[in-house]
């Protein structure tokens, strides 16, 4: 299998897995046409599909070459309105991109059918009339990419330092460096052109390999650009499951004592990130509904007890506040409201999300397994109630 396939196939690929996002939005529409039509642009240049095209056409025609040219440029366009869409969401000179690729299109047509092409390649300056024609063609055609992907280039490489992810800046990076190439790719076929034209010397084997590997680089590193965006929602999808996991068993145990703090409407299983979100905001209910069962002094024994077990410095703040949970838990279950003393603080409160995230995910831990914990919620049970000195019966409750 040659590489014009390999690279082909890999983008019809990646086409078809973003075609279904083309309803969802003006920038997911884009990033669909864009590949879609580099797909079929790489089309025209495996030697099969060239063959069938030409012989059907006919070999003066060149019709292949003239159709890659034509979604290169379509793709171009798409692609600049991809990463404006992105970058630029207020918008960047709309007019003057439709204008110029309305331009372009009829321009390179015009150029194309006035050419008289020579079997040797596609810029070449022939005889008679048409002698100027194949180099008009190329000149409209590589100025559009080049400046495009200049443009395009500046906005994905300036949107990386927005992005909030480390995926979603590796795939930005990719798209810029894949541009870049796109615009050392025109450059060199302006050089080649220039060199041809005013000393009459021909590189052709270094023109081609030069434009082969530039094209295909820049085609390969947009693909895989456009992949890390959507990899990255997908990591975070699977994050939030595997927090979602975590923090699930302690929200069954604390609204099981405070079952009014459960929002009545119901959550589809698929919407893991909005099941997460509800999942933190009703043990947070619980946590302020739970604290009015146990005073301040209640966490700062806790917090001695901790210390006086060797527990981890790391570990003794949300060790303290699972003491306080087990026991305020107990005190509900017995109806024990304490009005007119201090209550604990929360110590989730004042924290940015992943902070949040990560001290939730400490406390369920520790109220779950943690032998000081239940050491603790027993000693206290037995000072609050001598005559029901056995330990407290957490219920067990499934993921």
């Amino acid at each position: 299998m040659n590489t014009p396939t390999i690279v082909a196939g890999a983008l019809w690929l990646v086409a078809l897995w973003r075609l279904p996002s083309i309803r969802n939005s003006h920038k997911q529409r884009s990033l669909a046409l864009t590949l879609a039509a580099l797909a079929a642009s790489m089309t025209f240049e495996v030697p099969e599909i060239k063959a069938v095209v030409n012989d059907a056409a006919g070999a003066d025609i060149r019709l292949s070459p003239l159709l890659k040219h034509l979604l290169g440029v379509t793709s171009a366009a798409y692609l600049l309105d991809f990463v404006v869409a992105v970058v630029r969401p207020q918008g960047l000179a709309r007019r003057t991109r439709l204008a110029a690729i309305g331009v372009t299109l009829p321009l390179m047509l015009a150029f194309y059918a006035l050419a008289n092409w020579l079997p040797r390649g596609p810029v070449r300056l022939g005889e008679g009339r048409g002698a100027l024609f194949p180099v008009l063609y190329m000149a409209v055609f590589t100025l559009y990419i080049g400046i495009a992907m200049v443009v395009a280039t500046w906005l994905f490489l300036g949107g990386v330092r927005h992005s909030r992810t480390f995926l979603g800046k590796a795939g930005l990076g990719l798209l810029g460096l894949g541009t870049l190439l796109g615009s050392l790719y025109a450059l060199q076929r302006i050089a080649f052109v220039t060199a041809q034209l005013s000393t009459g010397t021909e590189y052709p084997e270094l023109e081609n390999l030069l434009s082969t590997t530039l094209k295909q680089a820049a085609i390969l590193s947009i693909a895989f650009g456009v992949c890390l965006p959507p990899l990255s929602v997908a990591v975070e999808y699977v994050r939030a499951w595997g927090t979602l996991r975590r923090l699930r068993p302690l929200w069954e145990h604390l609204t099981e004592v405070a079952p009014y703090v459960v929002l009545s409407t119901s959550v589809p299983k698929r919407r893991v990130p909005f099941r997460l979100e509800r999942c933190v905001i009703e043990i947070e209910d619980a946590y302020l509904a739970l604290r009015e069962y146990v005073s301040a002094d209640v966490h700062e024994r806790a917090r001695t007890f901790a210390e006086q077990k060797a527990v981890a410095d790391a570990e003794i703040d949300t060790v303290a506040e699972a003491c306080w949970l087990r026991v305020a838990a107990h005190s509900a279950r017995n109806g024990r409201q304490l009005n007119e003393v201090e209550h604990p603080r929360l110590g989730v409160t004042g924290r940015d999300r992943l902070s949040e995230l990560t001290w939730l995910r400490a406390v369920s831990r520790a109220y779950l397994s943690s032998p000081v914990v239940a050491e603790f919620s027993r000693l206290e049970q037995s000072s609050a109630c001598p005559s029901a000195g056995g330990s407290e019966r957490v219920p067990s409750h499934g993921n």
